[in-house]
């Protein structure tokens, strides 16, 4: 039996330490793999990871932290479904790539409040740096970039928390499929990004896992094997890592009595 971040994990051949992988869908989730020594505490980290179990095989347990995102494709959705300023998810790939960068706008990405690292339930979804020059092609690129630099967040944050390098991160979830996306993330992490062969690894990382059981492989180990990502995508450009960070603490307490809750 499997957790469904943790089949994902194995789907995208993360089986070594230091292994990453993080799932685009409504929300996001970064789980990377640590090794056999147990965490000092199963408390949330100071930089906001959760300790997991990845996987126990043959009695042996390997341990992970994982990074959660409250909304990642929620907020194309948005664009989608509430704005009506994109007709598809497709189609944001389409118009952000009318515009080189987001001339300054900056989108953070909190319509439940942040996750990882601040576990703030009261942060609020928020535009800033506007001018009359912004248009659809700003926004839409602005709200891809808000959704990396939350990515940028929970490779930090599993990297203090763990003490454990990520060279690489490997995706998979529907904003996989969007080449602006996925390119911004690389940026904004400034690491090479790998994208999964299969949108939706969870299920290949159960099927790898039985197949482990009767021994279709020899251990845990093997299925790094499995992995070819269906490309790679190496950093272009450096966000603004700072300017960013100066809008999400902006965006922080918008509503104090859910900042006050803590779970």
């Amino acid at each position: 039996m499997l957790g469904d971040q943790q089949a994902s994990l194995v789907g995208q051949g993360c089986v070594r330490p230091g292994d990453a992988k993080i799932t685009f869908g409504t929300g996001g989730m970064l789980d990377v793999v640590l090794g056999p020594e147990a965490p000092m505490t199963g408390r949330r980290g100071k930089a906001g990871t959760f300790p997991i179990v990845t996987w126990r095989h043959r009695g042996k347990v390997t341990w992970g932290v994982e990074a959660i995102m409250l909304a990642a494709g929620a907020n194309v959705q948005w664009l989608r479904d509430d704005l009506g300023v994109i007709a598809t998810s497709a189609e944001s790939h389409d118009i952000a790539a009318q515009c080189e960068d987001a001339g300054g706008v900056v989108y953070v990405p909190a319509p439940l409040g942040i996750g990882t690292p601040l576990w703030d339930y009261g942060a609020r979804g928020a535009l800033f740096g506007l001018t009359r020059g912004s248009g659809r092609a700003e926004i839409v690129r602005a709200v891809l970039e808000g959704v990396a630099h939350r990515g940028a967040d929970l490779v930090d944050a599993a990297t203090s928390d763990s003490g454990v390098a990520i060279p690489t991160v490997r995706v998979d979830g529907g904003m996989t499929d969007n080449p602006t996306f996925v390119q911004a993330l690389a940026d904004a992490t400034q690491r090479p990004v790998e994208i999964s062969p299969v949108r939706e690894a969870t299920a290949r990382g159960a099927a790898l896992m039985a197949g482990l059981a009767i021994g279709h492989h020899g251990d845990v180990d093997d299925l790094a094997s499995t992995w070819s990502p269906r490309t790679r995508v190496e950093p272009g450009r450096v966000l603004d890592r700072d300017r960013w960070r100066d809008a999400l603490r902006r965006a922080r307490a918008w509503i104090p009595e859910l900042s006050g809750i803590d779970l």
